[in-house]
């Protein structure tokens, strides 16, 4: 089973996630394995063009498998917001009191005004 949605770069033909398809597995070389810890490589084809697709597994980052080549992903998996991360500020934020509804004072509205 398909473990993400995809998109067939040939035939722009989207396959979901879970989808059944007959996949080839085979380890990746070259790779050192962490903890016995193994990244395998998986080919497959499309359903429309037979276009021959691979996806590889990524422990360590947040997506679990990575499109390696005949296709992309159809969206990217939002990830968790770690504290050390800086908080990336909202476009009302970066507007401050521009997209004020109402001004508070009226001290406030003749500075408008003028």
């Amino acid at each position: 089973m398909l473990p993400m949605s995809i998109v067939c770069n040939t035939s722009e033909n989207h396959i979901r996630q879970g989808t059944k398809l007959h996949s080839v597995k085979e380890e990746v070389a070259r790779w050192t394995p962490l903890a016995g810890i193994k990244r395998f490589r998986f080919y497959f084809k499309c359903t429309k063009c037979s276009a021959v697709l691979t996806i590889k597994t990524h422990p360590q980052q947040d997506p679990r498998y990575v499109v390696e080549s005949g296709a992309t992903r159809s969206f990217e998996p939002l990830t968790p917001r770690r504290d050390s991360e800086p908080r990336v500020s909202s476009e009302a934020e970066e507007m401050g009191d521009v997209m004020d509804p109402l001004p508070s004072t009226p001290e406030r509205i003749l500075s408008l005004l003028c």
